[in-house]
């Protein structure tokens, strides 16, 4: 199984849409994938269409709590062939503090996912905007693990063409660098993924764009801003099921075979 965590502290760089696009690239290649709504604003619910779970039922945040035990099927809902979603709840905004006293509190998260290694084969983490410990969470469950290791993880860091996002990326960067020497682990992070790309905005657009290129990471893709993308959100499903025909749709397969190169190419429809 592997678990990708899109997260970058900063909001508005694309998180839920990479998210859920992605995780459907890769529902399309016959994987049974999960699609994490680990956000307490909820976007990737809202986007998918999903139920939000119910204030005192059952919920992944009360299930890392210990406060609920039950079934998989109460907490996952499918949204499309082969994908599936763990929406937010009103508990989410709790969670966070509730973490802190926590022995082990980094793991809560790790510790649930890895028990899915048997039912799904990718798990993707649409995180916050933020640099607390649901943040934490999610880049410890993509922790480098020993060599054969059923689970393995990578982050995915959305971006835009925009001197701010070099600036959060900074930022970023010291967070895992910290929760690296903190916990003793290490955190692979697979690239840059810049989204809503326009190069006629003019020169600190395309300059940013080029410095991304330049940096270490690299970038694994570059989405420009189309209408497709909107489009299926206000419908609520992906850009595979709205236009799988579409520069979107292939641009999010080709980043699905560089996160995973034993992917079959698949041809769009």
């Amino acid at each position: 199984m592997r678990i990708y965590a899109t997260a970058n502290q900063k909001g508005g760089v694309g998180k839920t849409v990479d998210t859920i696009n992605l995780g459907a690239a890769l529902a399309e290649q016959g994987r049974r994938v999960l699609e994490l709504d680990w956000d307490p604003q909820g976007h990737l619910t809202e986007a998918v269409g999903a139920r939000p779970a119910d204030p005192g039922g059952p919920s992944l945040a009360r299930a890392l709590l210990g406060q609920w035990s039950g079934e998989l099927s109460e907490l996952v809902q499918p949204v499309g062939e082969n994908l599936y979603v763990i929406p937010t709840s009103d508990e989410m905004f709790l969670l966070e503090p509730q973490m802190y006293g926590r022995s082990g509190r980094e793991y809560l998260l790790s510790r649930f996912l890895d028990t899915l290694k048997d039912v799904f084969d990718d798990i993707v983490i649409d995180c916050p905007p933020s640099l607390g410990a649901l943040n934490d969470n999610a880049l410890v469950a993509t922790r480098q693990r020993p060599p054969g290791d059923e689970v393995q993880g990578k982050i995915v860091i959305p971006v835009q063409a925009e001197d701010s996002s070099i600036r959060a990326l900074r930022l970023f960067l010291r967070q895992v660098s910290t929760l690296q020497d903190a916990l003793g682990i290490q955190l692979d992070i697979a690239g840059l993924v810049v989204n809503l790309y326009d190069s006629r905005k003019g020169r600190i657009t395309t300059s940013t764009l080029e410095a991304f290129q330049a940096h270490p990471l690299g970038v694994l893709a570059v989405f420009k801003d189309l209408k497709e993308v909107r489009e299926a959100w206000r419908l609520q499903t992906t850009v595979f099921s709205y236009a799988p025909d579409s520069e979107i749709a292939a641009g999010f397969r080709a980043l699905a075979a560089r996160l995973d190169p034993d992917l079959t190419p698949v041809a769009a429809p």
